[in-house]
């Protein structure tokens, strides 16, 4: 285990894709830190896990907010392009990039601005590179509900894709140019997507997403609808679901019919008197049939309808019924997972994916059928305190990082022999670029072992341009070594695909599969895609191409929609040339007086011909004189020493100035801003009128009555633990909110009448520890408990909810001393693990220690985010 008291709060890792064995972490407050492999091991500083810092973003750290992703460009042995993704304001999030400069992030650029978030949680966090060589991310429905259904309008609760350049992918599947939809849409209908990774070899998005009944892992395409908040693992027709899923903190029980198991030629058939929501490859344990020899464990083979499933099991024929099926219990909160793509773990671990599980500290295994689809899903370790990343090291171990576990653990197989430890096994190269895999001996050897790599079949334009022939000697055999592939440019639009094998005497050879991002197609760079200009001005962008076209190509620039008042007076036909592809062309466009006093807008289209297209939408403001209007809607309520705001938009040119007439002492308006300001002082109707004037006639007048009432008391919705609820162990949840007319303060949390925890800040939602999964009750005696939630308003005004909860499996009884209990101890302070704002269980919540004892591997040390490829 590498320890370091820097790696908190963490949010993921990754290793750079350049053979250089340099570990990416990224951090909640905004810091990107490097730990360097050397001789097999990462350097530490003592007992202390050594680091550098690569960049540090200011970021929003509220609930799960920060810096939460990050991902490498596909090209990046070349351009050393790294991508944040992060959560700038409480208004809006970013995809940042940065050009990694000798372990240092410079030329610091804002890729993608104005992702959305509420500034709480399901902010996502997921973005990477697909075998498109797109870019691309998800976001989740910012713990409110934006985005879901059959919204297209939000990026939450979606997947979306970009160009390198940040700009949507025309061909996005709701790309609708200048109509309602938002062009960056991929997929869609995704609660919490707070992690993803593209599966080496066949491309396919994995997408794990946290839920509310159900953790499901979804493999969307284009146009996809994943059914939140309509549905969790209970989609209809129409919608997709999940390959992999389980229930949030729990397991599902289903009763088998009375003739409900039919062994026959060795498949076992059970039935169940409801729908059972079962996956393929799902682990069911089967008992209380009349039959025993049905009892047992099995793997989900297949689903023929909504209340059968077959499993394999061997036996004579027989047929009986009664009993039930139950799911594995494997937490509450899915987080990061990784598909396993090197050669240290035996050969039925590749191509395996492995995540995480935030609330139980598990990681998961599950392994796949030739046709891809789920074979097995299995609770593979445990002791792994809020995991929220992992990714395969380039020393073929895996590597997992918690929250706040000061640790990064390392997972190697208990002996492997001799063997070509080859990282990765699926490379992709972007055409006219490179890409890199390394190899290194899993033992020392006795004599020096001569390493080859030459390709074994495929397209002669994938090559070996670096480290066709390795040496590993007794004394360098566990330094990593690289190989260099690179794609040459060609004419055609399809991927090539080639196999590389690396040889060495005596031992078993390893083969690498390597396709190419087929990069043919020159892109159109735009400074800006919407323009804001005054009547009577110009306004201006710039054009360029994003590599190299083939030839000489024309770039036509027209209004192709809009007001006719819009025009371009310069750079309607621009030349780019295999020389001057890269240097920025000017286009200008001219918006012409008018008489009216209305707002043109238009659009542009730049095409080049025979290749790209992009859009520009031009918005031009009036000059011409208007006589103001009053847009807003006024606030009607007041409460008695509470501050009454109202903010009176107005149009019209010149911009409007604000007045105020009342029927009270007291309110005023800011004569430029339209701000008015009260702080009513006792109950009543207050009349108002404001007047908007900029000489223009006439004025615009807005009059209303404000009703001002009595500060009133919280009220207390205690929404976890409900009535009756069975609690157990390290990481159970406590938390509700206040609901009050001027604002709340804090909340107080109570164990048998004993104060255990508070959380004091203004949201109206709090939590015992400040977030969820924090109420330790493992100090408490099994049997009956009261809890209760105490919340206070500004006014000190205070409400109650309080039940009872039972600690434990066994008898429900009432503790003998009332009010005497030994509530569940607060947090370590200084933490500030990203939570899960839902009814259920963290998104991202809190974590369970235990020991590692699993298949014969040993737990030595090391963890990731999201991955292209």
């Amino acid at each position: 285990m590498y320890t370091s008291s820097a790696l908190i709060p963490a949010t993921g890792l990754a290793w750079a894709p350049d053979g250089s064995g340099r570990l990416f972490i990224t951090q909640k407050n905004g810091k990107v830190l490097v730990a360097t492999m050397r001789d097999g091991a990462l350097v530490t500083q003592g007992a202390t896990l050594a680091t550098a810092e690569f960049a540090s973003e200011t970021v929003y750290t509220n609930s799960e907010c920060g810096l939460i992703g990050i991902a490498f460009d596909p090209n990046y042995a070349v351009n050393r392009y790294v991508y944040l993704f992060l959560t700038a304001t409480n208004a809006k999030q970013q995809i940042v990039r940065y050009t990694d400069s000798n372990g240092v992030g410079t030329a610091r650029t804002v890729l993608v601005d104005n992702l959305p978030t509420a500034g709480q949680n399901h902010d996502g966090g997921a973005i990477g590179f697909g075998p498109d060589g797109k870019l691309y991310w998800a976001i989740g429905d910012l713990g409110n509900g934006t985005g879901v259904d059959a919204d297209l309008i939000s990026m939450a609760a979606k997947v979306s894709r970009a160009e390198l350049d940040g700009t949507p992918a025309n061909d996005n599947p709701f790309n609708d140019g200048v109509g309602p939809n938002n062009e960056y849409i991929w997929a869609r209908g995704f609660r919490n997507p707070f992690t993803f990774t593209f599966q080496p070899g066949t491309g396919k998005l994995w997408v794990n997403t946290v839920g509310t009944g159900y953790e499901q892992i979804f493999v969307p395409n284009r146009r996809d609808h994943a059914g939140y908040n309509d549905f969790e693992n209970n989609q209809p027709a129409g919608y997709i679901t999940p390959v992999i899923k389980y229930r949030t903190n729990g397991t599902d029980t289903r009763t088998l019919t009375a003739t409900g198991a039919v062994r026959s030629g060795g498949t076992v058939t059970f039935t169940t008197t409801g729908d059972h929501g079962f996956r393929k490859g799902e682990k069911i344990t089967v008992a209380g049939v009349t039959d025993a020899s049905f009892n047992g464990v099995y793997y989900v083979a297949n689903v023929p309808d909504a209340r059968a499933w077959t499993a394999a099991q061997t036996g004579p024929d027989a047929a009986s019924g009664g009993g039930t099926a139950v799911t594995q219990d494997l937490g509450g909160s899915i987080t990061g997972g990784i598909f396993y793509d090197s050669t240290l773990f035996p050969n039925d671990y590749r191509g395996n994916f492995f995540f995480g599980d935030y609330n139980s500290g598990r990681l998961v295994r599950a392994t796949l059928a030739a046709d891809n689809s789920v074979a097995t899903v299995d609770a593979w370790g445990s002791g792994f305190n809020q995991a929220v990343d992992m990714d395969v090291g380039p020393d073929g171990a895996l590597y997992v990082v918690g929250v706040t576990s000061n640790s990064i653990k390392r997972i190697l197989p208990a002996a492997t022999g001799q063997k070509l430890i080859v990282s990765a096994l699926n490379v992709t190269v972007v055409e006219g670029g490179n890409s890199v895999f390394t190899v290194r001996l899993a033992e020392a050897p006795t004599e020096d072992i001569p390493v080859s790599v030459a390709r074994a079949s495929g397209d002669t334009d994938l090559t070996v341009v670096g480290g066709a022939q390795l040496t590993f000697t007794p004394a360098n055999w566990n330094q990593l070594q690289r190989v260099v592939l690179a794609a040459a440019e060609d004419p055609d639009a399809e991927p090539d695909r080639a196999a590389f094998t690396v040889s060495a005497p005596g031992l078993s050879p390893e083969t690498v599969q390597a396709v190419t991002i087929d990069d043919n197609t020159a892109r159109l760079v735009l400074s800006s895609t919407a323009l804001t200009m005054t009547e009577g001005e110009t306004a201006s962008l710039t054009v360029a191409f994003s590599k190299s076209p083939q030839r000489s190509v024309t770039v036509t620039v027209a209004r192709t929609a809009g007001d006719t008042d819009v025009t371009v007076s310069s750079g309607a036909s621009l030349t780019f040339t295999p020389a001057n592809w890269n240097t920025p062309q000017s286009v200008t466009v001219t918006a012409a007086e008018d008489a009216d006093n209305t707002r043109d807008t238009a659009t542009l289209t730049l095409a080049a011909a025979g290749g790209d297209a992009r859009t520009v939408s031009v918005t031009v403001k009036d000059n011409d004189p208007s006589a103001p209007r009053i847009t807003s809607t006024p606030l009607i309520t007041a409460v008695v020493g509470a501050l009454y705001r109202y903010e009176v938009v107005a149009e019209g040119l010149p911009a409007p100035t604000f007045s105020l007439t009342s029927s009270a002492q007291g309110p005023s308006i800011d004569a430029n801003s339209g701000v008015l300001l009260w702080t009513p002082a006792g109950v009543g109707t207050v009349d108002m009128q404001v007047i908007a004037s900029n000489g223009v006639s006439p004025d615009a007048s807005q009059s209303f009555q404000v009703a001002v009432k009595a500060d009133e008391p919280p009220s207390a919705v205690l929404t976890r633990p409900t009535e009756g609820e069975r609690v157990s162990g390290s990481t159970a949840e406590f938390f509700g909110d206040c609901v009050d007319d001027v604002g709340c303060t804090r909340a107080e949390f109570y164990v048998d009448g004993v104060l255990a925890s508070t959380d004091a800040q203004p949201s109206g939602h709090y939590h015992y520890g400040g977030e969820h999964n924090r109420w330790d009750t493992t100090s408490l005696r099994p049997g009956a408990h009261q809890v209760r939630m105490v919340v206070y308003d500004t006014a000190g005004q205070r409400a109650e909810a309080e039940v009872k909860v039972c600690v434990g499996d066994g008898e429900c009884v009432p503790p003998e001393q009332p009010g005497q209990g030994d509530g569940g101890t607060e947090p370590d302070g200084g933490t500030e693990p990203p939570p899960e704002d839902d009814s259920s269980g963290c998104g991202c919540g809190a974590g369970s220690g235990g020991a590692l004892a699993w298949l014969g591997m040993l737990l030595v040390l090391r963890g990731r985010r999201a991955r292209g490829g």
